[in-house]
């Protein structure tokens, strides 16, 4: 990157880091309220909440990064154009397309980053969040080390040591116990099927009872056990489709086919994440074209504006073209990228005026 590139992406980081730091505290502020409303339940109190708050900051960056790009970049450039510097870059021989060029490639390295941090901080961080959070209401549930969970109701006990995909359970012991405290009952199964909370299929599993002082054990390719767990308990196996990482999502949804179960709404959450840089990097090339243009006919304050109905606009549409595509079944894919290539477009057609005017 030479001098100007440089430049510019410092102004370009320095509106992004700005805009972040006005929003971010907003959203935890207004999502911390709603987890007082749980405060009080089983062992969850403030700190909880807190805790959850701050393990649920990447991914709340990440939500907020496409609006961030464009509001940051469009505040950047409009500072540049209200001191004269862009016309100062233009009158020293340099053209419309190479100053985008150069806020482009800050917004690849942009794109770049908000992927590695989908993958290996947001994602692994929003699923501590909600298991943590889960198990604080429900009571009762500790976590070992690797992952694991040990959920007990009265005499009997459910150790889980994997969650497959982030939401599977694997590695099941079960056990249940008399009133003399003695074991009555012992599965061991390789892994659970949850599309019925209330009963789980097990699979590949082995079952150990205790008849009159004899343990008897058989081999079953599958059982249908009915769970006595609670909603709260089971909801620390049940992650919200967007906690998963893309590389989970992608894995998980070649279970969901397998098994038959439905796959829209986990597709949708997919393609979502994995545009998330396409929407970031096509809202960084529609700021450009609001920073051209005469600082004397339109100023700082109107183009913040006009970048900010644009963005607006740009989430009511991403947001109505997701539901209509799960409402009608349409390829997720389709639905994702189609906002995208709309901003893309217009974009470009802003800044060709743009470079016909300057």
């Amino acid at each position: 990157m030479n001098t100007l590139d440089r430049y510019l992406g410092r102004a370009l980081g320095d509106g992004f880091v700005l805009v972040l730091l006005m929003l971010l505290p907003l959203f935890v502020f207004l999502d911390l309220i709603n987890q007082l409303d749980d405060v009080g339940k089983g062992v969850f109190d403030i700190w909880h909440a807190l805790r959850y708050e701050l393990q649920m900051l990447p991914r709340r960056a990440l939500d907020l990064l496409p609006f961030a790009a464009l509001m940051g970049s469009t505040m950047a450039l409009a500072r540049l154009a209200h001191h004269q510097e862009l016309i100062a870059m233009q009158a020293a021989g340099l053209s419309v397309a190479r100053i985008a060029g150069s806020v482009l490639k800050s917004g690849l390295i942009l794109m770049v980053v908000a992927a590695g941090v989908e993958e290996f901080v947001a994602s692994p961080l929003h699923q501590k969040a909600v298991q943590q959070r889960s198990a604080a209401i429900a009571g009762g549930v500790v976590e070992p080390r690797e992952g694991g969970f040990w959920i007990h109701y009265r005499n009997r006990f459910v150790n889980i040591n994997k969650l497959l995909y982030g939401r599977i359970p694997a590695d099941i012991d079960i056990f249940e116990f008399g009133p003399d405290r003695q074991l009555e009952l012992y599965i061991q199964a390789e892994r659970a099927d949850l599309r019925a909370p209330e009963e789980w299929r097990l699979e590949n599993l082995v079952l150990r009872r205790n008849e009159d002082g004899v343990l008897v054990s058989e081999h079953l390719d599958e059982m249908h056990w009915e769970s006595y767990l609670r909603a709260d308990q089971v909801s620390l196996l049940e992650l919200p489709p967007n906690a998963m990482s893309p590389s989970q999502s992608y894995e998980y949804l070649g279970y969901l086919r397998d098994s038959g179960q439905p796959v829209e709404r986990h597709e949708l959450a997919l393609w979502q994440k994995l545009t998330l840089p396409l929407t970031t990097g096509a809202m960084v090339l529609l700021a450009i074209p609001f920073a051209f243009g005469s600082p004397r006919l339109i100023s700082v304050g109107k183009r913040i504006l006009m970048a900010l109905g644009a963005g607006l606009g740009f989430q009511i549409v991403n947001q109505l073209t997701a539901n209509l595509g799960l409402m009608f079944k349409l390829s997720p894919a389709l639905t994702s990228l189609a906002p995208i290539a709309v901003a893309l477009a217009f974009a470009v057609w802003l800044l060709t005026r743009s470079q016909r005017h300057a």
